[in-house]
């Protein structure tokens, strides 16, 4: 004679395989929704030199935009899709483009015969200590010495130390400087 009874025993298998089948369910959907989703990287795909000159006009400057988002568009099925992977065009002085793909879709596109290379975009850390005694602006103890190129150059006052590449044309400005008695 048994002690439980048949009424608790279906109960328990019954609650026992819903909970199976609910987890069973979750978990399959939870990795369909991850390969759906591959873990998309920032890459930079270079394919060589432009076809304009070193003074590229507006219009070449568009067709050269507009040729990365056609090769990147034919790979990933769609123009409006590459507008979307790509977040930097190089069309003036290199041809390329940066944009977010998936793993497989950079391996793909890296076999295309127009890529020169595709790497992926990382970033990098400055790995030196040493170049303000290097470069003689200071000596080991960290003071400044008279005769320092930061004290010749007047700390830097008045000097352009960067310049930076904003994909728009070139402009300057004059400022003159005159004294009223």
């Amino acid at each position: 004679m048994s002690l439980v009874s048949p009424h608790i025993t279906l109960c328990t298998i019954t609650s026992f395989s819903i909970f199976h089948l609910i987890s069973f369910f979750l978990l399959y959907s939870t990795f369909l929704h991850q390969s759906s989703h591959a873990i998309k990287k920032s890459y930079i795909v270079y394919l060589g030199s432009h076809s304009h000159g070193p003074n590229p006009s507006a219009s070449d400057l568009q067709y050269a935009t507009n040729s990365h988002y056609n090769l990147l568009g034919s790979h990933l099925g769609s123009h409006e899709k590459a507008k979307e992977a790509i977040f930097y065009s190089y069309n003036k002085h290199i041809n390329g483009f940066a944009a977010v793909l998936e793993v497989e879709e950079a391996i793909k596109l890296a076999k295309h015969p127009n890529v020169v290379s595709l790497f992926e975009n990382k970033g990098h850390e400055l790995q030196t200590t040493r170049s303000w005694e290097f470069l003689g602006l200071e000596n080991n103890n960290g003071v400044v010495p008279k005769d320092s190129i930061w004290e010749k150059a007047r700390y830097g006052d008045g000097t352009i130390i960067a310049g930076i590449d904003t994909g728009q044309p070139m402009f300057s400005i004059t400022v003159s400087m005159s004294k009223s008695w």
